[in-house]
């Protein structure tokens, strides 16, 4: 049976042992944001990584030797976006401190953490983990006055925790073997999950959840506009609903999704061409930055949206 294509094995046994530490990080990286490694002398240093990843959930199983690395706010800011991370420690020992508050973590511990402060690990043991990362702004969503506070550390051992321990063994083995159907729906039982084991009461700001699946997909509408393949299909596709129903969230809006994303591009547009320092640069240009795919479509979208064409919008070139 052929591998699941979000799914990727890699092991530091097929790199050159003097590699094998650098490797690793690279691939630390790649799982998780930016990492600082402490340099090692250890040339047959071990590690392994299964990961699926499809852009929107991530599953992480890891087996590494003693190491060490930091996060800084440089490193934080360099990130692609903003994730919450719930990691399960199946095997060894590891040091965390997260934003100042230090925590110990053995087998059977579960610890939850977001990219969005300083951090530094210390693997004491051989360590063996499962991660499962998902979007930071899908758990603010649930909890927007709470999400900040929470508590970090879970006793894999208890009721509760036994429970969100079992899932994500559950959730990674079928995400291993044969994928996930519906990665939004996932992500949101992880959270509950979560929630559950936490002990996190309901915000009295809750929002309902037509609200947050909007904010959700508006959210990722902004991080790709300048895609000019972007569209209701590939939008659809990438958030995984259908395109019914995207366009049924849209319906409590005033506008269509369509809509939104050519206003969003008319408004960056709109930005660049009043900016003094743009002078200088060709208006089509703007509009191919920002996702549009045809000079004359931009200008007839710009004249529709303020009722005067981008040139005449435009102030005057300084002679």
């Amino acid at each position: 049976m052929a591998q699941h294509p979000h799914v990727v094995n890699w092991t530091s046994e097929d790199c050159p042992i003097v590699s094998r530490y650098d490797a690793w990080v690279g691939k630390l990286n790649e799982a998780f944001g930016r990492w600082n490694a402490i340099p090692i002398s250890n040339a047959g240093f071990f590690a392994a990584v299964k990961s699926y990843d499809d852009n929107l959930l991530k599953i992480v199983e890891c087996t590494c030797d003693p190491c060490s690395a930091t996060r800084c706010r440089r490193d934080i800011a360099s990130d692609a976006g903003e994730t919450l991370t719930v990691q399960m420690v199946l095997q060894g020992r590891e040091s965390i401190n997260f934003n100042g508050e230090q925590i110990l973590l053995n087998a059977g511990d579960l610890l939850v953490w977001d990219s969005t402060k300083p951090m530094h690990f210390n693997v004491e043991q051989r360590l063996h983990k499962i991660s499962v990362v998902l979007p930071l702004q899908r758990f603010r969503c649930w909890f927007p006055k709470s999400w900040s506070s929470i508590r970090r550390w879970i006793d894999g051992h208890s009721g509760d925790g036994r429970l969100l321990a079992n899932y994500i063994e559950s959730l990674s083995g079928v995400a291993f073997k044969s994928g996930c159907n519906d990665d939004y729906a996932l992500i949101d039982a992880t959270i509950c999950m979560l929630a559950n084991a936490l002990e996190i009461s309901d915000d009295s700001g809750a929002v309902p959840l037509r609200e947050t699946q909007l904010r959700f997909v508006k959210e990722y509408i902004n991080a790709n506009i300048r895609e000019p393949s972007l569209s209701p299909a590939s939008i659809a596709r990438a958030t995984n609903m259908s395109l019914r129903y995207l366009h049924w969230l849209f319906k409590s809006s005033e506008e269509t999704v369509t809509e939104y994303i050519i206003r969003n591009r008319l408004e960056h547009c709109v930005r660049d061409i009043s900016n003094p320092k743009m002078l200088h640069r060709k208006l089509a240009d703007i509009a191919m930055f920002w996702g549009f795919s045809d000079a004359t479509h931009f200008s007839k979208r710009f004249k529709q949206e303020f009722a005067i064409s981008p040139k005449a919008y435009r102030p005057q070139v300084p002679s």
